[in-house]
């Protein structure tokens, strides 16, 4: 037609978890996913192998979804057997599928690849229930609306969810999204921590060359000559890390991007990902150099004179006076003398404060977001109210009696402390722009296991509507609360009132919920769901166990389960991430408290030469520099939680508003965020300042008065 270039129908055999067995005695019973055993495609969406070729599957053979191969670990030659009906069959596992549509745990179904006389053989005994997968692709310019609403006025089969292909696009890139969100702020304040490093770096530098500076400047070398000397140092540098950091990066990439690649197959090849990965290291050395030229400006302030006579940073007058001994009434005289070198030389002491404070958000945020991701929490982030356990029922001939026998036996049941049930059609609603367009909606009594709204309240059970965060933006109906929305049901036109926006990132983000006074619409119920709680005296495993078996068209699901399977992957990443994280900050940590102490001794020699020629000990004086540090850390350590936690969040949610959740709180584990980080970070620069102080302090007295 004017629109479509090509249509492919695929049709599923639907087996039950319970019913596919492998290794020991095991099942796929607890798995949240539909299954479908499927025949390649003949036209379009193939699904491929890891090698992204089309997968061509032999008699007695089975590809199976990287999904099952990752949850169960599932390996070529084992074997899959489907027990059904009072069939009986063994595959064994030939390949791995990579399939676009349904790679992601996002996507609620999978598809398991085998041959056509397998097929026609399962389908000959009528093993399950069969689905259909009508497919549609367009011309380059083909308006999918047009497309779906003519589908939808000539009276097709539509009982069942339409799925844009730009929502795989979607799904797949959700599973990533927030990993490389992650990576990309803490490579940022990485880039940052590297300024304020080589800003360490050069008033150690330039406190040490201070008498050559002078020198050179008294010869009448000019200031431009004199930056050059240091700039061409700094160049060097960047260009051979630069270098360094291209060549390491090809081997880390794949610690972080091994889950991307496995589903999607992301690597570019040939040149081309050698020379767009050159963009960033040479931004990185253009800003370094740039940083470089702005903070050697400060050579131009100090005159010959001053640089022969003075110590950069000890310019002013009577500073040494300021804060003197004899007012300590409280402290120990190697803690108050540290204290006392802080408030002094507070702007020296700033720069290191400001890089504990990035360190330890470099830290923590992986940990906040990998806590709140593996919650049970957030499940209000994905359209679900908070419960104990989730029943979703299948589509199947009998699913509407076993939906009623479920509710019915809930009702008596003594176990259940309360439970709410809710269908999702799907229904045609006006958009802004006047025309119509299908919406997920999901009808039920909403104030039993309730959401958390962005804004507004639950839809009350007359004339109301709540929308997800992206269904109400301008993406989709672009509403806000108080607007009207236009829903058909049963060809009949119904005003709803937009009571509330919630989060939700399934379904590509663009879902909706009414009472049940809103009706169903009959010819397109999507799916069932129960949402309950087991009273405490209750054994919940055992009670799901019953309903399980009860109920062969049902899965049950602890919430918490359900999240975790449906964000297995993403999880997974993050807690890499979680581990990354806490590593660089304590690398980065170490050397900068390393440098800096480094700097401080250098600068402060001949004062601790007389020190220790009075009587102090090299006990006492590493306490003082240590004190002066630890008051420096402390502080930065909780304003580096605060920002992990609440700068965090506004950044998470940033990131992750385009795909349903415009506003993510963190789920905080406190022992591990103000416990045991924290004990970390000061265990380890401890050790790192009584190290450096250690080697400096210790140096032949001698030696150090005579320079």
């Amino acid at each position: 037609g004017e629109h479509i270039a090509e249509q492919e129908t695929m049709f599923l055999l639907n087996i039950e978890g319970s019913d596919i067995h492998f290794g020991a005695n095991r099942t796929m019973v607890d798995t949240v996913q539909d299954i479908s055993f499927v025949v390649q495609n003949r036209k379009f969406d193939f699904i491929l192998d890891l090698d992204n070729r089309k997968l061509e599957i032999k008699a007695g053979e089975v590809a199976v979804p990287i999904y099952f191969m990752k949850t169960y670990s599932l390996n070529l030659g084992d074997v899959l057997r489907v027990e059904s009906r009072g069939f009986r069959k063994e595959f064994v596992i030939s390949d791995y599928a990579r399939d676009f549509e349904m790679n992601s745990a996002l996507a609620s179904s999978k598809r398991f690849v085998i041959n056509q006389a397998d097929y026609d053989e399962m389908l000959a005994h009528q093993v399950s229930d069969m689905e259909y997968l009508i497919e549609f692709k367009l011309h380059e310019h083909g308006d999918l609306r047009t497309v779906r609403n003519a589908y939808r006025k000539a009276g097709l089969p539509s009982n069942g969810p339409t799925i844009e292909g730009k929502l795989f696009s979607l799904f797949n890139a959700l599973s990533d999204a927030a990993v490389v969100m992650v990576i990309v702020l803490i490579s940022l304040l990485l880039v940052v921590v590297a300024s304020l490093c080589i800003r360490l770096t050069f008033l150690a530098t330039i406190d040490e060359d201070l008498r050559e500076i002078g020198v050179m400047k008294a010869l009448g070398i000019s200031r431009k000559d004199i930056r050059n000397v240091y700039l061409t140092k700094y160049k060097i540098v960047a260009a051979v890390a630069g270098v360094i950091g291209y060549g390491l990066s090809f081997l880390v990439v794949r610690a972080f991007n091994g889950n991307m690649r496995l589903y999607l197959s992301s690597d570019l090849s040939g040149s081309l990902q050698y020379v767009l990965s050159l963009v960033a290291p040479i931004a990185i050395y253009l800003i370094i150099v740039l940083y470089c030229r702005s903070v050697l400006g400060r050579i131009d302030a100090i005159s010959a004179t001053e640089a022969l006579r003075s110590d950069i940073m000890q310019r002013g007058k009577h500073r040494k006076y300021r804060f003197p001994l004899l007012k300590n009434r409280f402290l120990g005289t190697s803690t108050y003398m540290g204290l006392r070198d802080v408030a002094i030389r507070i702007k020296l002491y700033r720069l290191l404060f400001f890089i504990f404070i990035v360190c330890t958000f470099i830290a923590i945020l992986p940990l906040n977001v990998f806590n709140t991701m593996n919650s049970p929490k957030f499940s209000t982030y994905m359209g679900i109210g908070q419960c104990d356990v989730r029943i979703d029922l299948r589509k199947t001939d009998t699913i509407t009696a076993d939906f009623e026998r479920l509710l019915a036996e809930l009702e008596n049941d003594s176990d259940i402390e309360k439970h709410a049930a809710y269908i999702t059609c799907s229904y045609p609603a006006m958009t802004a722009d006047g025309r119509w367009e299908y919406i997920i909606i999901e009808t039920g009594d909403f104030s039993v296991f309730p959401l958390q709204y962005l804004e507004g309240e639950a839809p009350s059970d007359a004339g109301e509507i709540s929308l997800s965060f992206v269904q109400a933006s301008a993406d989709g109906l672009d509403k806000k609360i108080g607007d009207t929305v236009v829903v058909q049901v049963g060809g009949v036109e119904k005003q709803l009132q937009v009571s509330g926006i919630y989060q939700d990132i399934t379904n590509g983000g663009k879902t909706a919920k009414a009472g049940s006074s809103l009706g169903l619409q009959h010819d397109a119920i999507l799916w069932y769901m129960v949402n309950l709680d087991i009273a405490p005296h209750a054994d919940v495993s055992a009670k799901m166990a019953h309903y399980q078996s009860t109920y062969a068209s049902a899965q049950v699901n602890g919430i918490k389960e359900y999240a975790r399977q449906t964000m297995g992957n993403i999880i997974r990443q993050m807690g890499a991430i979680v581990i990354g994280g806490l590593a660089i900050a304590i690398v980065v940590m170490v050397l900068i408290t390393a440098l800096f102490l480094k700097m401080l001794l250098s600068k402060d020699m001949s004062q601790i030469a007389i020190m220790r020629s009075i009587g102090l000990s090299t006990r006492q004086i590493e306490r003082q520099y240590m004190a002066g540090t630890m008051v420096v850390l402390l502080p930065g350590i909780i304003l580096g939680v605060l920002a992990a936690d609440y700068l965090g969040e506004i950044l998470v949610s940033m990131a992750m508003s385009s795909m349903g959740a415009a506003s993510i709180r963190f789920v905080g584990i406190a022992w591990q965020t103000w416990l045991v980080y924290p004990l970390l970070i000061i265990v380890v620069v401890g050790i790192t300042l009584s190290l450096s102080c250690k080697v400096a302090v210790a140096e032949d007295l001698s030696v150090v008065l005579r320079s």
